[in-house]
């Protein structure tokens, strides 16, 4: 049996949706060799909102600068925030070694927006 290796990890992403409740799409995706992540994670994540005409939309990326960093787990964590009752609807995606994460999100109420990026200290434009 062998061992995954750590490109293997960098190269495999997950996606979870939250929109009215929680949703775990439930597989890994394996991306090809020399595959953009950044852009690939930003599409995945994008891909998972679903689009509401007038609806502010908002993609935040991460990349870790420490091997503790946990950087999915914070997006879980502001999306959960967020999630709940209508107007809201976001998606994570992120490496399987946890490097590089992508918070899609998008609401009715670009307030709710304002906060994820308050959150992540990040100034509305």
């Amino acid at each position: 049996m062998s061992k995954t290796s750590q490109g293997d990890l960098l190269r495999s992403i997950r996606v979870r949706i939250y929109s009215g409740t929680v949703h775990d799409v439930g597989r890994v995706f394996r991306l090809a060799v020399g595959t953009d992540l950044r852009a690939a994670l930003k599409r995945a994540a994008l891909a998972a909102v679903p689009k509401h005409p007038g609806w502010t939309m908002r993609v935040f990326s991460l990349e870790q600068t420490a091997p503790s960093e946990r950087l999915a787990f914070v997006l879980d964590g502001l999306a959960r925030r967020e999630v709940g009752g209508s107007g809201f609807a976001a998606a994570v995606a992120a490496t399987e070694d946890g490097s590089l994460a992508v918070l899609a999100a998008a609401a009715e109420d670009a307030r709710r927006i304002d906060r994820l990026g308050g959150a992540l200290g990040i100034q509305a434009r």
